[in-house]
Formats: structure tokens, C-alpha cells, sequence
């Protein structure tokens, strides 16, 4: 990939950092954040097999095209967990406390409906407790992203290579 490509993938990875923004502000359920970032994994993946395929004079095997889709994923993923990590350590960093009280919140409710044992009940609560500690943190939260979108877009990658092998015109070469 030459310059011009990591600015496209950097211009995606920014457009995918303003619709987080933009989820925040108009409180819409943070859930829908793993559609769009898939889409934006997708055209990521898909724009790394093109750009290759578009700056290589070179006959393309299904390795090198796999390759190529693998590499605009992976980068789109890196430069979004960095966003993540920076999100909610610095812009709301209170974001993963209040989801996490929520989630409290919900378990309880829900353990009390059911007529669970006060002892059940604290039990499951202190193992949400020490789990929460674990998972609900900037740093662990960003690693969760960058592993879920390189796995992702190695998934498409793999994808686009075998719609490439068998349909070469995909890519527009």
C-alpha cells in the first residue's frame, strides 16, 4: 500500500470514529456499533485487495489477494482500536462504568425475578464484579476490538480472495 492508500484507510477509520461520536450524542444503542464496523471492515478489506491489485503490475494468485484484503482489514482495525482506546479512556471515560452498572443493574433484576437465593445472588454478582474489572477497562477494551476486526477482516479477506480467484473483474483490474 503507498501513501495515498493509508490515508483512505485512515479517512475510514476516522469516519468510523465520527459515527461513534455521533451514536453518543444522539444516544443510539451502542450495540448497532459492531454493524457499522463491520461495514467499515468490509470496505476496508475490500479496498486493500483493490489498491494492491490497482499499484502491482504483477499476475495475482488467491495468496497474494488474500494478502492484500488482509492488510487494509488489519490496518482499519489497529487504527479503530487506537480510536476505541482513546474514546473511552479520554472523550467518555465514563462510558464503560455506566454500562457496566447497567448491566449490574439488569443481572440483579433479573436474578431477583427468577427468585434466586440471596447467596445465588451475591455470588453471581461478585463474579460480575471481578469480570467487570477485567473487561470493562480502555485498554482491554480496545484489545477486544482490534482482535474481533482482524479476525473479521481476515474472514473477508478470505472472502473477497475466492470471489477475486473466481471473478477477477471484482476488483476492476
Amino acid at each position: 500500500m503507498n501513501k495515498k492508500d493509508n490515508f483512505i484507510i485512515l479517512g475510514l477509520i476516522i469516519l468510523a470514529f465520527i459515527f461513534r461520536m455521533l451514536f453518543e450524542q444522539f444516544n443510539i444503542d451502542w450495540s448497532l456499533t459492531w454493524s457499522y464496523l463491520s461495514l467499515f471492515t468490509i470496505i476496508s478489506t475490500y479496498y486493500g485487495i483493490y489498491s494492491q491489485r490497482q499499484n502491482s503490475d504483477e499476475t495475482f494468485d488467491f495468496l497474494m489477494d488474500f494478502k492484500g484484503a488482509a492488510q487494509g482489514g488489519a490496518m482499519f482495525a489497529f487504527g479503530t482500536g487506537l480510536f476505541t482506546y482513546i474514546f473511552y479512556k479520554v472523550i467518555n471515560p465514563f462510558f464503560l462504568q455506566n454500562f457496566d452498572a447497567q448491566r449490574r443493574a439488569e443481572i440483579l433484576q433479573s436474578l431477583t425475578d427468577n427468585g434466586e437465593t440471596a447467596e445465588n445472588i451475591s455470588k453471581i454478582m461478585e463474579n460480575h464484579q471481578n469480570m467487570g474489572e477485567m473487561i470493562y477497562v480502555p485498554g482491554n477494551w480496545s484489545i477486544i476490538t482490534i482482535a474481533a476486526l482482524t479476525f473479521l477482516s481476515i474472514f473477508y479477506a478470505f472472502l473477497f480472495a475466492i470471489i477475486t480467484k473466481f471473478f477477477p473483474k471484482f476488483v476492476n483490474q
